[in-house]
C-alpha cells in the first residue's frame, strides 16, 4: 500500500517523514514514485507543504514519466535541475514567504532528495543496488570486472554491479550474494563447507566452479562449470520439492515464491561475460537492451512496443556497450535520439 494511503489521517509532517523512509527503501519502485508525485499533487496542503521546490517537482513528475513510458519524444528539461536546485540554495530568505516555516523548509529538502533519488535510479543500471554496495565486503561498479581472492584460497570473479558479503567461521565458509553475477571457485576444505546465499535460496558447493546470478527482478540463476552444487530453498512447504541437484555443464533458473525447477542444459552464452562478451542467438530486442544496460549507466527506451519483438543474434563486446548499440540500431534500419549523455530512445 502507497505511504500516502497508510498516513491518510496523518499530520503533513508524519506523512513527510513516511515518505522520507520510503524513498530511502533499497528496493524503491517506479509505483512508489509515481504514488509519491500524486500524493504530492493530491491536495493543496500537500502543495503548499512543498511550495519551495514547486520547479523541482515539475522536473521529477516530468522525469518520471520519461522512465516510465520510454516512449516520449520530447525534450526534458534535464540540464535545468541542478541550476534550479542550486537556485533553491542560494534564494535570498526575503524572498520566501513569511508565514514559511521551518517544516516547510524540511519539506523542500524532501522534495530535493526525491528529486536527487529519482535521477539516480534512471542514471544507475536497474540491477544496481546502492544500500546492499555499501553494506557489502566486495562490490564491482557499472561495466567492471574483479577476481577476488579470498582468505580460504577460494576465488571470485565479479561481473558488473555485483555484490557480496563474506561470513567464514571455524565451522562454515558464507557468501552472501546481494545482486550481480559471480563466479565461485572453491578451494577444498573438508571440514568446512562452502555456501552462497540470495533470498530464501542457498547453493552450497559440491565440487569446484560454479555461477550465481541474481537479477534485477530477483530471479535467480546456478549454472555449475565443474562438479555439482546443492540448491536449498528456505521455508518451502513439505509437500514442495526443496532440494535440487545441478551438476556440471546444467543451469537451474529460480523464481522466489516458487518451486525448485529442474535443471537444464547451459547455452553457449551463458559464460560468455567471463570473456567480456555478450552471446546473442535470436533473442527478441528487449532481451539485449536489458543485458545492456547492465554495462552502461543510463537507460535504453524503445518508442514502439512492437520493438522489443525484434529478433537478434550477434556476438557483442561488454567493454563498448554504446557501440554494440550502434551496431544493432543499424542493422534493425533504426533511428536514435540522445537526451543528454544517459539516455538512449530507439524509434523507427
Amino acid at each position: 500500500m502507497p505511504v500516502s494511503d497508510k498516513s491518510a489521517h496523518s499530520s503533513l509532517q508524519d506523512q513527510a517523514i513516511a515518505w522520507l523512509v520510503c524513498l530511502r527503501d533499497d528496493s524503491l519502485t517506479d509505483a512508489d514514485l509515481e504514488a509519491f508525485a500524486d500524493w504530492l499533487s493530491r491536495d493543496p496542503l500537500h502543495g503548499e507543504a512543498f511550495a519551495a521546490a514547486e520547479n523541482l517537482f515539475r522536473d521529477m513528475v516530468a522525469a518520471g514519466s520519461l522512465s516510465r513510458v520510454g516512449e516520449a519524444q520530447q525534450s526534458v528539461p534535464w540540464q535545468n535541475a541542478a541550476a534550479r536546485i542550486q537556485a533553491a540554495k542560494n534564494r535570498p530568505a526575503a524572498s520566501l514567504p513569511s508565514k514559511r516555516s521551518r517544516r516547510s523548509w524540511f519539506a523542500a529538502g524532501l522534495a530535493i532528495a526525491a528529486m536527487c533519488l529519482l535521477v539516480v535510479d534512471l542514471i544507475m543500471p536497474q540491477q544496481a543496488r546502492l544500500l546492499s554496495d555499501y553494506l557489502s565486503d566486495y562490490r564491482t561498479q557499472t561495466g567492471e570486472m574483479r577476481d577476488i581472492q579470498l582468505s580460504d584460497g577460494s576465488r571470485l570473479l565479479m561481473n558488473t554491479n555485483s555484490a557480496v558479503s563474506v561470513a567464514f567461521s571455524s565451522e562454515v565458509r558464507r557468501i552472501v550474494l546481494h545482486h550481480g553475477q559471480v563466479r565461485f571457485t572453491v578451494a577444498k576444505d573438508s571440514r568446512r563447507p562452502f555456501a552462497v546465499v540470495t533470498d530464501d535460496l542457498t547453493v552450497r558447493s559440491l565440487g569446484t566452479v560454479f555461477e550465481v546470478y541474481r537479477a534485477a527482478a530477483d530471479q535467480t540463476q546456478v549454472s555449475v562449470q565443474e562438479h555439482a552444487v546443492a540448491v536449498d530453498t528456505v521455508g518451502r512447504s513439505s509437500n514442495i520439492a526443496d532440494s535440487v541437484t545441478v551438476h556440471e555443464g546444467q543451469v537451474l533458473s529460480y523464481e522466489p515464491g516458487q518451486p525448485l525447477p529442474q535443471p537444464q542444459a547451459v547455452g553457449m552464452d551463458q559464460s560468455a561475460w567471463q570473456q567480456r562478451r555478450l552471446v546473442i542467438n535470436d533473442r527478441p530486442l528487449a532481451e539485449l537492451i536489458s543485458e545492456l544496460e547492465r554495462y552502461r549507466f543510463g537507460r535504453i527506451f524503445l518508442a514502439d512496443a512492437s520493438l522489443k519483438t525484434l529478433r537478434v543474434t550477434g556476438v557483442f563486446a561488454l567493454d563498448a556497450p554504446d557501440a554494440a548499440l550502434s551496431s544493432v540500431r543499424k542493422a534493425l534500419a533504426l533511428q536514435e535520439t540522445r537526451i543528454g549523455p544517459w539516455w538512449v530512445l530507439l524509434h523507427r
